[in-house]
């Protein structure tokens, strides 16, 4: 009896142990969970927390490594004691890299399945650091997993080999976003509730039903498990902008595609389709300077121009620049002709005249322009020649600078983008080209940061939105020692101190796009023009005090 009895025992252990080692994973998880780890733990358990250290054994030999944005993955050591298995992190790295592992369990029956068992783990920075987009770890693990923050809600991207995958097993443990258990859909993405600050558990599964043999074991299948500790933090209850009330009267008619700066307390506006969506004639198009009082008060009418929209325009030492825009050449209702132009001319406010400066090196439209310290920066935008079929996508930028004498138009070194209906904006020293049209793949959310001192460019973090036309017809400025930037869906984006994300921190009182926002001030930004799919275009102008 008593054999019996403890054979049955030694059964029902041995099945609670497969279970065990069944429903167990690697995890890698930094520590401490808050502010800039110093170590990874690694753990094999059913989440991102301790379990039993007698099933780190299970662990040995695993390869833990570091990699960063466009470099090879470095392995780093792991240090084992009786009770833990970890890896220390190089001091100021753990912003921009991502960490991970991966083990071959091998070949294991279950359930009558006979099948080869793959485990991958990642970990990295808080979730919502351009880190987990750009160190690209799909040749790596060849089941990725890509966290990201959306609009405060966690979106998860699988890929398998590289390509987003369908119906793979999503699994998700708080603190830090809800509990969830689905799929994903024909993108390979799913989006999940955040709660709370902490380590998120995040699992992945996918099957591939391709068989094999392995040391002399045929399997039928190889089940993938990646994990991802990914650290949150609360979510953010995004506000309503803070409306200050502004006294300058509408601007008519409205106008999408202009040109605005400010400068010596007046508002200046330049251009503009002033007709219905995609609806393009000379008569539609404005060709006059318009002026306003930042303190209030009616517009004034400046002097007349040639008819653009599309174009960029600047202050700077007291001075109004206006660069590029395309004309249409078409009377309303014939076949459109559109073309670039690459004039460019400054407008003294005490002469109250229009002075043309060396053109642009080629016809250039729908870029835009900023300027850092005396240069002026122009990038993005096409060349349109004719009706349709006729644009030339720019794969130059330019600058132009003022202090000196005899001003001359000079080459940057070539953009890694072609795009256009974006934004320019100078900040901390340095160009920042966000958001956009890309000649190839539609909307942007994508970021281009070029540093004149060491005349390189580098990708900078994407804009926070589901939206595919988040960047699309975007405006964008610093003030107060901040970059903001205005979207179509009227979320006020700010880049964080350290560079690394954008955050949402208010909601425009109206949502439009080819519009302008200017500093008003280092507490305010003033908001003019621009439309919007449902609602057409803005006459008002609003003042919002920056968060």
């Amino acid at each position: 009896m008593n054999f019996a009895r403890s054979k049955f025992l030694a059964v029902l252990l041995a099945c609670a142990c497969s279970t065990s080692a069944y429903a167990h994973f690697p995890w890698l998880v930094p520590q401490p969970e808050q502010g800039e780890p110093t170590s990874l733990q690694i753990y094999f358990a059913e989440d991102a927390s301790p379990d039993d250290p007698k099933l780190l054994e299970r662990l040995k030999g695993l390869q833990v490594w570091r990699m960063e944005a466009g470099k090879q993955p470095v392995e780093l050591p792991t240090t084992a004691t009786a009770e833990e298995l970890s890896v220390s992190i190089p001091k100021g790295s753990a912003a921009d890299a991502v960490y991970f592992c991966k083990h071959d369990l091998g070949v294991m029956t279950r359930g009558g399945e006979t099948f080869r068992l793959m485990y991958g783990a990642k970990t990295g920075p808080t979730a919502g650091k351009s880190a987990w987009q750009k160190v690209e770890t799909a040749k790596e693990l060849k089941l990725d997993v890509v966290p990201s923050l959306v609009n405060g809600k966690l979106q998860v991207r699988v890929l398998f080999e590289g390509k987003p995958v369908a119906k793979a097993e999503v699994k998700t443990l708080g603190p830090g976003a809800n509990a969830f258990d689905g799929a994903t859909d024909e993108n390979g993405t799913v989006t999940i509730e955040t709660d709370a600050a902490g380590i998120c558990s995040l699992r992945a599964k996918h099957v591939d039903a391709t068989g094999g043999e392995v040391d002399g074991k045929k399997f039928d299948s190889t089940r993938y498990y990646t994990t991802v500790a990914l650290p949150m933090t609360k979510p953010q209850v995004v506000p309503p902008a803070v409306v200050v009330e502004s006294k300058i009267e509408p601007l008519l008619p409205a106008v999408t595609s202009f040109g605005a700066a400010i400068s010596g307390g007046q508002l200046y506006t330049y251009g503009g389709n002033m007709g219905t969506a995609h609806s393009y004639s000379n008569k539609e198009q404005g060709r006059n300077l318009m002026i306003a009082n930042v303190k209030g008060g009616a517009w004034t009418t400046g002097p007349e121009g040639p008819a653009l929209q599309g174009l960029a325009m600047v202050a700077h030492g007291g001075k109004i620049y206006r660069i590029g825009g395309f004309t249409a050449l078409n009377a309303a209702g014939e076949e459109n002709k559109l073309e670039s132009q690459a004039s460019v001319a400054v407008y003294d406010p005490a002469t109250k005249n229009w002075i043309e400066l060396p053109s642009l090196p080629e016809p250039r439209s729908s870029g835009d322009a900023a300027v850092i310290g005396d240069t002026i920066y122009v990038a993005g935008g096409w060349n349109l020649s004719g009706g349709r079929g006729s644009e030339k996508w720019h794969k130059t930028a330019w600058k132009l600078d003022l202090s000196k004498s005899n001003l001359q138009w000079e080459a940057l070194p070539e953009p890694p983008f072609q795009r256009r209906a974006l934004s320019l904006a100078a900040h901390g020293g340095k160009l920042y080209v966000i958001g956009g049209m890309l000649m190839d793949g539609g909307p942007t959310a994508r970021t281009d940061i070029f540093d004149p001192a060491s005349g390189k460019w580098s990708e900078g973090p994407a804009l926070i939105g589901e939206e595919k036309l988040t960047g699309f017809g975007n405006s964008s400025f610093a003030t107060g020692g901040k970059l903001y930037v205005s979207t179509i869906n009227g979320d006020l984006q700010r880049l964080s101190e350290d560079g690394q994300q954008w955050e949402v921190v208010a909601k425009m009182p109206t949502a439009r796009f080819f519009h302008r926002m200017l500093p008003l001030d280092d507490k305010h930004l003033l908001v003019v023009g621009g439309g919007s799919m449902t609602e057409g275009k803005f006459e008002d102008v609003e003042i919002i005090a920056v968060p």
